[in-house]
């Protein structure tokens, strides 16, 4: 049985009070309640008073791994970490933004997060499918097994059974809906780049404001810059205020990744990632 929500909580709070009490680190990446309970946000405990606010419930989905690159290198992080952001921090390990003795990983298994616009469950609709982190120095409940397997790119087949030309009017007519917020790219723990390369002026890559042409450029360029790195945590799509279905673009390239290279985004620490990793046995496939 999953450790209730509560009991999480419970222990994340006792968690980052001793950590922060015996000074083994200097902050701790968790949850406090946003104006109600369904709206957490991502909250920066820095003293032992702060465990106190500290929460976790089912809308708790924000990616708390965007958040470690905001801080010097150097400075003793602890950080909440459900399934998906633990896979996040292991990208941000391998690409060398953050290094694995300045953190301690609070791993979290669950079961049952839900979307707040909606109320549906997104174990495995947006997220990895996963129940239990990959990486993890605490576990803040027992560990989740005896659960099905269900694939992460099942939401893929109505997609996939679309020829080339449907496909293309179907991202043309979503993306034609975005308002350049930029919600997506802030959500997103892969995107650290500053300045984001659709910021520069010099070379210029694309139009700025919300139009068919730039919109393409922004999103198309985002998407590829994502290829082998997305860890399918699907907080791009619940970003996105006009609910813009991102996660499909981004599982279809890393279902292809895996099928092409045999491996996953930030599912082991050993690993390097899939377009960084050369193998003389590596598929052909996307040079076709």
């Amino acid at each position: 049985m999953a450790t209730s929500f509560k009991q999480i909580e419970q222990n994340l709070k006792n968690e980052a009070r001793a950590l922060l009490e015996s000074g083994r680190v200097a902050l701790v990446l968790a949850y406090t309640r946003g104006y109600d309970d369904r709206h957490p946000l991502p909250y920066t405990a820095k003293c032992a008073a702060d465990a106190d606010n500290i929460i976790f419930n089912e809308y708790c989905n924000a990616n708390l791994a965007r958040y470690l690159v905001r801080h010097p290198r150097g400075t003793k992080i602890a950080i909440a970490a459900k399934p998906a952001d633990s896979r996040a921090v292991v990208v941000l390990i391998q690409e060398e933004k953050v290094h694995r003795d300045d953190l301690i990983i609070l791993g979290i298994p669950v079961r049952g997060m839900k979307n707040h616009k909606t109320d549906e469950i997104i174990d495995s609709r947006t997220t990895g499918g996963l129940y239990n982190p990959v990486l993890c120095d605490i576990l803040l409940g027992e560990e989740i097994t005896g659960e099905p397997i269900v694939s992460p790119y099942d939401v893929l087949a109505p997609y996939e059974a679309m020829d080339k030309e449907e496909r293309w009017a179907f991202w043309k007519k979503e993306l034609e809906r975005c308002i350049r917020c930029y919600a997506c790219r802030k959500a997103c723990p892969m995107c650290y780049c500053d300045p984001c390369f659709i910021d520069l002026d010099k070379p210029r890559w694309g139009e700025k404001a919300p139009g068919p042409g730039g919109n393409l450029m922004y999103h198309l360029t985002r998407f590829h810059h994502l290829a082998g790195r997305c860890i399918d945590c699907g907080e791009c799509y619940r970003a996105c205020p006009v609910d813009i279905p991102l996660h499909l673009f981004h599982k279809k390239v890393a279902k292809e990744c895996e099928e092409m290279f045999g491996l996953a985004a930030g599912m082991s620490i050993d690993e390097k990632p899939a377009l960084v990793d050369f193998r003389m046995d590596d598929s052909d496939a996307i040079l076709e």
